[in-house]
């Protein structure tokens, strides 16, 4: 078997003899031009050496292109890994500080409060609601008021075993008695278009300015009162009309709202 794998060998060095004979009368040329001194070979390596040069320039700026980009590429991805650290930090810290928000709030209350985490929103023309990761599971029940640190939010409309649904403040259906906090003024707040409510049923003679605060009525059923509620943005008098038009902005930004709490009793809490 070694014998036929030489053989072999063999014929190949013969068919491409032509090929080894070149190579080695080049590498003898060369031999001889590097070893002779005189002026005509001193030129010759000269040139071949600037050549020679040359080409290694090339592979060394090819080589160190290939080095750059894959610094550059690198940096990219530390670059882009950084970024997304730095986002998660920031939105950790800003969901700490809702948190501390919340706990305070929470623990200043008055009622009994169960924290809860909003998963969706529906935002249809029939229906402004939530849904919250709470349930019957959690003591949820229907009609039971939802709020945040900045004010009333809305009420429980529907609840699962471990989910719920709250509709908000800025629903074509929600109604609740509210009063002007400054005057005692008493009045029913509905929804009227996008980020703004009306509060109704306010006579022509009451005392009532923009900027006043709107809380929740004692007159309501539902609702605690005392609720922050929203602020008066405008008043306007129609002749035609015994009623104020006053419009009110809204206490909570529902737009950004990520934690409530549902008010599961109206007697403070008391722990065991």
């Amino acid at each position: 078997m070694k014998e036929s794998w030489l053989f072999h060998k063999f014929l190949f060095a013969v068919s491409r003899r032509e090929y080894f004979t070149f190579l080695v009368c080049l590498a003898l040329s060369l031999a001889l031009i590097f070893s002779n001194n005189n002026a005509q070979a001193e030129r010759l390596r000269a040139i071949l050496l600037d050549a020679w040069g040359s080409v290694l320039q090339k592979f060394s700026w090819y080589h160190s292109m290939q080095a750059m980009q894959e610094e550059l590429s690198d940096l990219r991805y530390r670059t882009t890994r950084l970024l997304l650290e730095n986002s998660y930090l920031r939105e950790a810290a800003l969901e700490n500080a809702r948190l501390r928000a919340m706990l305070n709030f929470k623990q200043r209350s008055d009622f009994e409060l169960k924290g809860a985490r909003v998963i969706a929103r529906n935002q249809d023309r029939f229906v402004q609601s939530i849904t919250l990761n709470v349930g019957t599971a959690d003591g949820i029940q229907k009609d039971m008021p939802v709020i945040s640190p900045a004010g009333l939010v809305g009420k429980i409309i529907s609840t699962g075993k471990t989910f719920s649904i709250a509709q908000l403040v800025i629903d074509h259906n929600f109604r609740v008695a509210c009063k002007i906090q400054r005057s005692r003024v008493d009045g029913i707040l509905a929804y009227e278009n996008g980020e703004v409510c009306k509060l109704t049923q306010v006579p022509k003679n009451a005392d009532v300015r923009v900027g006043d605060v709107v809380v929740t009525s004692e007159l309501s059923r539902l609702f605690p009162h005392g609720i922050m509620v929203g602020v008066v943005k405008d008043i306007r008098k129609d002749i035609s009309s015994l009623f104020l038009d006053i419009e009110i902005v809204p206490a909570v930004d529902f737009s950004r709202i990520e934690e409530v709490f549902v008010i599961t009793s109206f007697e403070p809490f008391t722990p065991n």
